[in-house]
């Protein structure tokens, strides 16, 4: 099969850039991406607290379990369907450091504006633009890494970011449990603005407003050159040849995004639920459940991008692709004891059940980033990720809520029965996501994946 895009001439020199990025992750690369990873903290903390203050946000708006989960996962991610991807293309050919600025200034308005909600609609909407302004911080910083770093070198760095994600829902439990616990004392009585708010509204503003913050650390980065870019190639013709290669290659990119929605949906069934079933199944108050999720979580984090950052590359080498896709799916099955939490007759043994999540999906999100990175061409790279993004997020993180909400409202009649919930709905999404695993290494070994793109990629080109 011909491959859209074509190969380098041979004796064709691309030029080096001249900012200082030259693929081998120098200073400036290293100090972009522990940018980036702050970012992704906070943007996963801005849309992950809600369920810990599921309750009390449940009783201020009066609205269903159902209600919750449409908070959760599909106002979030309902934009990705009509913005989220055209912004990952558009992050293939403009300013990605101007576009992720504006985009974080979207969802820490929209952050805030959820913590002065007065019923569903206010806070459906602030959720929506949360999901928008957060649309372009993938596509944005999984392609810049990309030019930062060389192929062989992308894992760490990768994972570096993946951390931010994971340690983030950690971050975000302590510093929610926190507030939730000090507020009601009074501390905050004197600060403008917030003596008068509920404790969870006093969450959501106080965390909505440090995206200010990371917006003027961006403001320090400088745009990378983009990497691997083929003379000939060029905007709309690049971007109808990218469209090419994913149709070509349906064979394997229809099993590979349809696993990575599949262990979204298990995920986000542990990830969503946990605090809730911590307080309605074992009796912890919210604030102790906040803070006991959060410890485990940033210790499972940081021990699974660890883990990461040795794996991916050394996978990348001995295997290539198909070895990081076999991984893959060998996560998908380790991610199942986090869904089972509710099973247990422990309160501390469940905290670190439903913590575990967090070391299975560090090693899974790099090595499918990696994954993604190496079978894309660097044209469509920010489609591809922003493909990843949306059924992550549109179908797994939606789904997977609901289906717990579903189970737990009209199947079982009972809030307390959402341990349950949780474990049927994980053990079956992960199940199948590991199987759609298996088919696409089989489709890679039969079907091929085009790549005469890689030997460009092995030097940068100016932006």
């Amino acid at each position: 099969m011909a491959h859209p895009f074509p190969s380098v001439p041979s004796g064709t020199q691309v030029p080096l850039p001249t900012t200082g990025h030259d693929g081998n992750g120098g200073a400036a690369a290293w100090f972009a991406v522990v940018i980036l990873c702050i970012a992704q903290i906070v943007s996963t903390i801005d849309r992950g607290m809600l369920a810990l203050v599921i309750d009390p946000v449940r009783a201020d708006l009066s609205i269903s379990e159902i209600q919750i989960a449409l908070l959760q996962g599909f106002a979030f991610s309902v934009f990705y369907v009509t913005i989220g991807l055209p912004l990952g293309a558009v992050a293939d050919v403009v300013n990605r450091r101007r576009l992720l600025i504006g985009g974080i200034i979207v969802w820490s308005a929209a952050t805030i504006g959820g913590g002065l909600a007065q019923d569903f609609g206010h806070m459906f909407a602030s959720r929506v633009f949360i999901g928008v302004g957060e649309a372009v911080l993938g596509p944005c910083a999984v392609t810049m890494i990309g030019d930062m770093f060389a192929p062989s070198r992308r894992g760490r760095p990768i994972a570096v970011y993946v951390l931010g994600s994971m340690v983030a829902y950690g971050v975000g439990s302590l510093v929610s449990g926190y507030i939730l616990q000090i507020a009601p004392t009074g501390v905050l009585n004197g600060v403008p603005f917030l003596a008068d708010l509920a404790p969870w509204r006093i969450v959501f503003v106080l965390v909505g407003s440090f995206g200010f913050v990371i917006a003027c650390l961006l403001a320090l980065l400088r745009e990378p050159p983009r990497r691997g870019s083929v003379p000939g190639v060029k905007g709309k013709t690049a971007f109808r040849a990218s469209l090419r290669h994913f149709i070509d290659q349906r064979g394997v990119f229809l099993p590979l995004y349809g696993m990575l929605a599949l262990f979204a949906m298990g995920g986000s069934a542990a990830t969503g639920w946990g605090a809730v079933l911590l307080t309605r199944s074992f009796g912890f108050q919210i604030g102790a459940a906040g803070k006991g999720l959060g410890v485990g979580q940033i210790t499972w984090a940081i021990v699974g991008a660890l883990v990461a950052s040795i794996l991916v590359d050394r996978v990348s080498r001995e295997a290539g692709a198909a070895g990081k896709v076999k991984l893959a799916a060998a996560l998908c099955l380790a991610a199942i004891p986090a869904t089972i939490a509710g099973l247990v007759n422990n309160g501390t043994f469940a905290v670190i059940l439903l913590s575990e999540i967090m070391f299975a999906s560090a090693v899974f999100g790099t090595t499918m980033l990696s994954v993604i990175s190496q079978i894309t061409p660097p044209g469509a790279r920010g489609l591809a990720v922003a493909l990843y993004a949306f059924v992550m997020t549109m179908i797994g993180g939606s789904l997977g809520p609901l289906a717990v909400a579903y189970l737990t409202q009209h199947v079982f009649g009972a809030p307390e029965a959402v341990g349950q919930s949780m474990a049927i709905v994980g053990v079956a999404s992960l199940g199948a996501a590991t199987l759609l695993g298996v088919l696409t290494l089989r489709r890679m070994r039969t079907d091929g994946v085009a790549a005469a793109w890689l030997a460009a990629e092995t030097q940068p080109s100016v932006a």
